[in-house]
Parts: C-alpha cells; sequence; structure tokens
C-alpha cells in the first residue's frame, strides 16, 4: 500500500509539472491572473507550483480546505456566482484541473459564457473528444492525466529513472533530472554537444 501511494503521488507530481509547461506559455510580461479549479493532489500541485514561479494564482474548490498561504475560494466548481467571485470576467486562464470529466465540461461552458476569450486548460481522459474541442474552442487545450503518466510507468518497467517525457522527432523521450556538481564530467559543456547526432539519447540537464 505504501508503494502504491509512494507512485502514485509520484504520478501526480509528473503530470502536475507538465501541464504546468501548458499553463507558462499564458505567462507573459504582466503577470497574469489564472484560476485553478479543483484541488485535488494534481490540482493543488499545480496552484503550489504556479505560486512559486510568482504568478497571480487562485485556486477553486468544493470543500474548505484549510491552507492560509493561498487565497481559495468554496462553492459550486461549475455556478456563475463561485466564478464570479474568483475573477472569471479578468482571468487570463482558466486551469480544469479535477478528475470528474463531466463536471470539467460543464464547467467549461460557464466559464465561456463569463469569459469568451480566456485560455482554458482542460483535464479530460477522453482523448478524442478533447482533440475535437481543441479544434472547436479558440484557447482551448486538452491534457490527459493518462495520456501523460503512461510513459512514465513504460519507461519506469525498464529500469529508467524518468520523471517526465517529450515528443521530439516523432519519438517520447524520457526527461532525466542529473545533478551537476563541481566534479560532474558535464560541467561547463555547451548543450549543443548533446546533439551532435539526434538519434542519441536526449536528457535534460538540470544545473544547480
Amino acid at each position: 500500500m505504501l508503494s502504491a501511494t509512494v507512485a502514485m503521488s509520484s504520478i501526480a507530481h509528473n503530470v502536475a509539472n507538465r501541464l504546468w509547461v501548458a499553463i507558462a506559455i499564458a505567462y507573459k510580461v504582466m503577470k497574469p491572473r489564472i484560476i485553478v479549479c479543483g484541488l485535488d493532489r494534481t490540482g493543488y500541485k499545480i496552484l503550489s507550483l504556479l505560486k512559486q514561479q510568482g504568478c497571480l494564482v487562485l485556486g477553486i474548490h468544493d470543500r474548505p480546505m484549510h491552507q492560509d498561504d493561498t487565497e481559495i475560494i468554496i462553492g459550486d466548481l461549475a455556478a456563475a456566482e463561485t466564478l464570479l467571485a474568483a475573477g472569471i470576467r479578468d482571468a487570463q486562464t482558466l486551469i480544469l484541473a479535477g478528475a470528474d470529466e463531466t463536471r470539467n465540461l460543464t464547467i467549461l461552458m460557464q466559464a465561456r459564457v463569463l469569459n469568451p476569450v480566456s485560455r482554458i486548460i482542460n483535464r479530460l481522459f477522453n482523448s478524442s473528444l478533447g482533440v475535437r474541442l481543441d479544434l472547436t474552442l479558440p484557447n482551448h487545450l486538452t491534457m490527459s492525466v493518462a495520456a501523460l503518466a503512461a510513459p512514465v510507468f513504460a519507461f519506469s518497467a525498464m529500469g529508467s529513472e524518468a520523471i517526465g517525457q517529450l515528443r521530439l522527432f516523432n519519438q517520447t523521450w524520457p526527461i532525466h533530472e542529473e545533478y551537476i556538481d563541481d566534479n560532474h564530467p558535464w560541467l561547463g559543456k555547451p548543450l549543443a554537444e548533446f546533439w551532435e547526432e539526434s538519434h542519441k539519447d536526449v536528457d535534460l540537464l538540470l544545473t544547480q
């Protein structure tokens, strides 16, 4: 049970980080107002990551939460009054992070009425529906937890300690974290050296 809990926590962390990459597209010169709707494990991780980046972010949840350092609106996630209290009319980005797809779609429709131009990042398991929504609705991006987590499971099964993945050269590549200290052989090397042959493994280098 403990290992399963640790695995789920790791998956939630990886998914939240990948979702944050998409959300960061909306972060421009002026700090945007971002609303995270649905603060389960993944939603709250997204909220925390955005706060760490200095974004003006607010959460919406349907149950009270004891978080003194975060502004959270409690109420019906799909209700107009809840979204208005969170500032949906002025929001640049709305993140639908809950696991309930039906409720996410209901919130999506209500949010579009209140703010037709905000960017919406929608967590959906149904990838075919997500593609249709992305093609139909302006400023809509679908992200699937299953699609994001599946490659991490596969890489882990092969013995890889991947923290995420990316699509490059029509292939899914694992992302690894590498701590580069003063004695590391990569210290001081330009990233260009790792791109001499495109078929080689591609690593994400996080220099600390």
